[in-house]
């Protein structure tokens, strides 16, 4: 017996990968390898992010160029490097505009490391703490949310603010056709630059992500432990936890055509009135969620999501997210804006390397979300963490076009990324379901019993504002595998309420910056935590 399972050991351990973990969650650098996997007949889930080492790894190590400095790129190295790291610094500065003219600068550093315990087995970790004086609109969203976008709680009574982040995984890739990863960090549904699934919009969270490749299918199980924090003042003793189960089922069915499904259900774990902690009952990894819900007769918010995408071409892709959290043909047939209609949908392109312009990727791209998606009568249970949406940072009622233009030339990177978007603004004491942290139950009265009113709930409703975002940034990497460059960019805002007057931000800044992820400067205030 035991010479059989030596011999089963073994045969499992040939069909690994020789490149465990996860790559970086980063666009800017994941870009050149998106490109080749969206290609005609090239394979890879490139819906589910981070992607797995194991997938970028065929694809070439010479796609990021090497670093300016030799001994970052002996720190970074290349895939098939057992131990890497680097540097995370941020050094910029600038000025921005708007209710004031004052300095807006980025102070932050940290380090990153990565080690190939096993052939199977990645540690990970990295971190960051920043000292920063945010863009004008920015700041505006930090003094109502109390938290730098997607960096954690900012600390300090402002303009200057000081809030840090980490991350750390352990990867396991127990054979070809699984990856266990459990740590602290974020992760992405979708095609698009926005996600009305999941989204790295927001802080990072401790998780546990089961990945299971079978044929043309990659299923993806998602358990994550989050946080509440209205009402806490940044003591974290004081934050109402929360957790999520998700999964993903990303299916192609053919060299073309993707099909995606994805399902979540939250719910608030430390109710005194109903005590659980995390809900073994969703541990059920091929279940539907929603079952299971009315099953044990729970009030918990689930989530249900639809993908379809097309590949075109030889280097484009169409896609699109088709999302509902409540759902009645009846009303919607009927047009009459019933506020329970809670649905969304984005639809999307991206073109690589277009008449020829290698390095090029165009993309065009529209998001429509209904009021009081993603709420729920008990807020706890909301589509959120840590005060930030979990899909698209303008949470509920409004419809985004974007367009953006990003060009790699051996270090050098170009970005232009512009977009427009019509939402409701709240008036009064009551909600018309463009904040997510209110209750459905806020909505206006109907009659002097005090009813509630229960349609006419439009985007735009009651009264339709409009932001206006266009970001241009210029770089030269210096270390790209550990996501490191110089830039220079100009950030505009324009906020036009329907009631109130309008207001206008310009940033320029010009450093060092590291982009080992995504940061999302295209957000505007929706709601003021407690």
């Amino acid at each position: 017996m035991s010479r059989l399972l030596t011999l089963m050991a073994i045969m499992v351990m040939a069909e690994l990968p020789a490149q465990p973990g996860l790559f970086p969650l980063s666009r800017q650098m994941e870009a050149p390898y998106t490109a080749l996997m969206h290609r005609w007949k090239n394979t890879g889930h490139t819906a589910i992010r981070p992607y797995l080492r194991a997938d970028v790894a065929p694809l070439g190590d010479s796609l990021l160029p090497r670093a300016t400095l030799p001994f970052l790129d002996r720190w970074a190295g290349n895939d098939s490097s057992r131990f890497r790291g680097g540097p995370l610094l941020d050094l910029l500065g600038g000025v921005t505009s708007g209710r004031t003219t004052d300095a807006a600068y980025r102070a932050g550093a940290g380090f990153w490391t990565s080690y190939a315990l096993h052939p199977q087995v990645e540690l990970y970790a990295d971190g960051r703490i920043w000292n920063e004086r945010f863009a004008d609109h920015l700041d505006t969203l930090v003094q109502a949310t109390g938290v730098a976008p997607g960096e954690g709680y900012a600390y300090g009574d402002g303009p200057n603010y000081t809030h840090y982040d980490w991350n750390a995984h352990v990867s396991w890739t127990t054979a070809k056709h699984f990856n266990i990863t459990a740590g602290r960090g974020r992760n992405f549904f979708g095609e698009g630059h926005r996600s009305l699934m999941l989204s790295d919009n927001s802080y990072s969270y401790p998780y546990l992500r089961i990945s299971t490749t079978v044929w043309r299918i990659r299923y993806v199980n998602l358990y994550t432990w989050m946080w509440d924090i209205r009402g806490a003042a940044g003591d974290p003793g004081r934050y109402a936890r929360k957790n999520s189960a998700m999964h993903y089922l990303s299916f192609d069915l053919s060299d073309r055509i993707n099909f995606g499904l994805f399902e979540s259900v939250v719910w608030e774990n430390a109710d005194p009135d109903y005590p659980r902690g995390f809900d073994f009952n969703y541990w059920n990894p091929v279940i539907f969620l929603r079952p299971v819900e009315f099953g044990i007769g729970s009030p918990d918010n689930a989530t249900l999501g639809f993908a379809f995408n097309v590949k075109f071409g030889r280097r484009g892709l169409f896609y699109s997210q088709l999302v509902l959290d409540e759902f009645l043909l009846r009303e919607v047939r009927d047009g009459r804006g019933w506020y329970a209609n809670k649905q969304g949908f984005q639809l999307g392109a991206i073109l690589h390397d277009p008449v020829g312009t290698e390095g090029l990727d165009l993309r065009v791209e529209m998001n429509y979300v209904r009021p009081f998606m993603y709420t729920h009568s008990d807020t706890r249970q909301n589509h959120a963490h840590f005060g930030q949406p979990l899909a698209h940072p303008y949470g509920s009622n409004f419809v985004e076009g974007l367009a953006s233009a990003d060009l790699r030339r051996g270090r050098w990177t170009f970005r232009e990324h512009f977009s427009y978007a019509v939402m409701g603004q709240d008036t009064g004491m009551y909600s018309w379901g463009n904040n997510m942290f209110r209750p459905e139950n806020d909505r206006p009265p109907r009659d002097a019993e005090g009813r509630k009113d229960n349609y006419g709930y439009f985007i735009g409703v009651p009264v339709a504002a409009q932001v206006i975002f266009n970001e241009v940034r210029g770089g030269w990497w210096i270390s790209p595998r550990g996501g490191l460059q110089v830039e220079a960019s100009y950030l505009f805002q324009a906020w036009m309420p329907g009631e109130g007057d309008a207001r206008t931000s310009h940033t320029f800044q010009i450093g060092l910056s590291a982009r080992l992820r995504d940061r999302y400067a295209d957000q505007q205030v929706r709601y003021v935590l407690p």
